[in-house]
């Protein structure tokens, strides 16, 4: 036996695990044996046509331990359910692309001072809608090809991606396979994140920031990319912040105020969310600039000096301006938001209650 066969035995005895029942961390973090390092096994590992293209991405000590061992959530029921979601997902796609024409407007170059707040909103909320599904259905499809195949690769988007309110966990979820490179290749060799000390806290912004370059270089190498990855950074930046300031362990003795506190907060993350992506893969700055402003118009001319109450509480019969407007549309939808992220909460703790911790 060679010293990385012997290596690999030991660590399945310390470990007391059945080869032919491992989980999915298992089978990344235990090497493969060396007689699976071979020229073949290379190339069909390489050019495995159900991952190739799009597909999620798969480590090669799981591949080779799914080909020796055939995994346990390979289900002939499993796959056929995954089948339905994903044809439901597709219908959810073209239903949308026939029915709300967002992509189209807003390819159009159009004029935003002529929508209502409500309308940019929208078209920027059903906008982020089809870029996740877009990104969803070749992963989903290519995945499901893998599971007929006996290959269980990692589930790419494992949240709707209106289910989500902490940014950190957001990129958990999203690209799940590709985040977990990142993580194993780029972000811990660089040190990880440690914010216990200024100098550290610098240094793991530091690490954010080059982790997400090459994120946007990855995708493509336009500025508007590496405006969206700068961007990305600089909204953990507030979530990382609150986490520091109102730990969960002086909470417990008031869980409703903390629970307020983080749908408060977690209002405030989506928003910066939703700005974030529309600037990389929808709008770009310059469209993300002049969205606000139509939201937001004439916002500074409801409380300049001499400083008067907004007209709904004066003249209600009298039309409302531009900017009064955005204001009442946008506390309309923080609102909204804020009642989602109670809603979100909940589908975690009955989500824990099932023994499912998915950490995003």
């Amino acid at each position: 036996m060679t010293r990385a066969e012997g290596g690999w035995a030991d660590v399945r005895k310390k470990k007391q695990l059945d080869p032919a029942n491992l989980s999915e961390r298992d089978r990344v973090s235990i090497p493969a044996q060396a007689k699976d390092f071979s020229f073949r096994n290379y190339v069909a590992y390489a050019i495995y046509a159900p991952l190739y293209l799009t597909g999620p991405i798969l480590t090669f000590n799981d591949y080779i331990s799914q080909l020796r061992y055939r995994p346990a959530s390979i289900e002939t029921a499993r796959t056929r359910r995954y089948a339905v979601r994903f044809v439901l997902c597709l219908l959810a796609m073209e239903v949308t692309l026939h029915l709300v024409w967002v992509g189209a407007i807003s390819k159009a170059g159009p004029d935003w001072s002529s929508y209502t707040p409500a309308q940019i909103s929208l078209l920027s909320f059903f906008n982020l809608h089809i870029i996740w599904l877009k990104l969803l259905l070749p992963w989903r499809l290519f995945r499901l090809w893998a599971l007929i195949d006996g290959i269980d690769p990692p589930e790419n988007m494992l949240r709707c991606v209106s289910n989500n309110y902490s940014t950190l966990a957001f990129w958990r979820s999203w690209h799940r396979s590709y985040n977990r490179w990142l993580v194993r290749y780029i972000f811990v060799p660089l040190g990880g994140a440690n914010f216990r000390s200024w100098r550290a806290a610098a240094r793991s912004v530091a690490t954010y920031l080059a982790v997400f370059t090459f994120v946007a270089l990855w995708h493509d190498i336009q500025l508007r990319l590496l405006i969206w990855g700068w961007l990305v950074v600089l909204f953990l930046l507030p979530e990382v912040t609150a986490a520091y300031l109102f730990p969960r362990r002086k909470w417990e003795s008031r869980p409703t105020a903390y629970r307020t506190l983080c749908a408060v907060g977690a209002v405030g993350n989506i928003l910066l969310m939703i700005s974030a992506n529309l600037v990389g893969f929808a709008v770009g700055l310059d469209g993300l600039e002049t969205i606000l402003k139509g939201i937001l118009h004439d916002w500074s001319g409801m409380f300049s000096p001499p400083f008067r109450v907004p007209r709904p509480y004066l003249r209600a019969r009298e039309p409302l301006t531009d900017g009064e407007t955005g204001v009442l549309f946008l506390a309309a939808a923080c609102s909204a938001l804020f009642i989602g992220a109670q809603v979100m909460f909940e589908i975690r703790q009955a989500e824990l209650r099932r023994g499912i911790s998915l950490k995003c």
